[in-house]
């Protein structure tokens, strides 16, 4: 059964309280209820990953335009509704759902009404309760996607927090779609691991950057080291390769080497 109640109204807190007549005066609504509905507030994300220095694409990023959400009553299948909305909006409302427990199939389209994923996301949750919101967030994961995405790699590397101070010689390797990169940086230097390049400082006016590598998690491995070719530095970091050239630069630190002992550079 699909219902038509559920739009998203605009200064309702100001309409209920100007329809109730204030503090002193009888309640005037039309139904003699001044209670506010429910809202049920859907949230999308794409591709946030935190724990890789990653938070999110935009919507320009996957060619996204508009974003779908279909609910159903966990309780009544019969039950159903959806609602689209801008992309770059970053949600949308159902008003007054009845109360219970529903899922909400997100689907993401682009300017044609396509659908960009394998497959709606699914979240699952109870509805808002008269006079107060819930709320639910949809994350779209990177193997959600229909389409293949490559991006642009932005980074900056520190040493110890610091700049390259002792470390004369960095050496990198990318492993983004399983496979070791191939590409270069704009500055024309290898990201394979196989050669060892000029230290680039921290406090270089734009950082270093990599284009058309896939889009998915990635494997940083960096090694820094002095004139004598002694390693001062070495870590590996797990990243994300994000969909389009607008990603944001990330800045990784590298640490000394676990059995540097008392050596290490500070």
């Amino acid at each position: 059964m699909s219902t038509s109640r559920f739009l998203v109204l605009g200064g309702l807190g100001v309409v209920a309280q100007l329809a109730c007549g204030g503090d002193d005066g009888p309640p005037v609504c039309p139904t003699g209820d001044c209670t506010l509905p429910g809202s049920t507030i859907v949230k999308w994300k794409f591709n946030h990953y935190p724990e890789r220095m990653f938070d999110s694409d935009s919507c320009p990023d996957v060619g996204a335009s508009s974003v779908r959400v279909d609910v159903t009553s966990i309780a009544d299948p019969s039950f159903t509704d959806s609602l689209e909305k801008a992309c770059g909006e970053g949600q949308l409302t159902f008003i007054d759902l009845p109360l219970g427990q529903f899922s909400f199939a997100v689907t993401v389209l682009d300017i044609d009404g396509n659908s960009l994923l394998k497959q709606p996301v699914t979240v699952m949750g109870p509805s808002g309760s008269p006079g107060a919101n819930e709320t639910r967030e949809a994350v779209i994961p990177h193997t959600a996607w229909s389409r293949a995405y490559t991006g642009q790699f932005l980074y900056r590397l520190s040493w110890g927090g610091m700049s390259c101070g002792t470390v004369t010689q960095q050496n990198l390797k990318l492993t983004a779609g399983g496979q070791v990169v191939t590409q270069t940086n704009d500055r024309g230097d290898k990201l394979d691991g196989s050669t060892d390049v000029q230290c680039w400082p921290l406090t270089q006016q734009f950082p270093q950057s990599v284009m058309n590598l896939p889009f998915g998690p990635a494997t940083l491995e960096v090694i820094g080291k002095d004139d004598a070719d002694n390693v001062l530095y070495s870590e590996s970091f797990e990243t994300f390769i994000g969909a389009g050239t607008f990603n944001p630069t990330l800045t990784f630190d590298v640490s000394p080497p676990v059995d540097a002992g008392v050596d290490a550079p500070i």
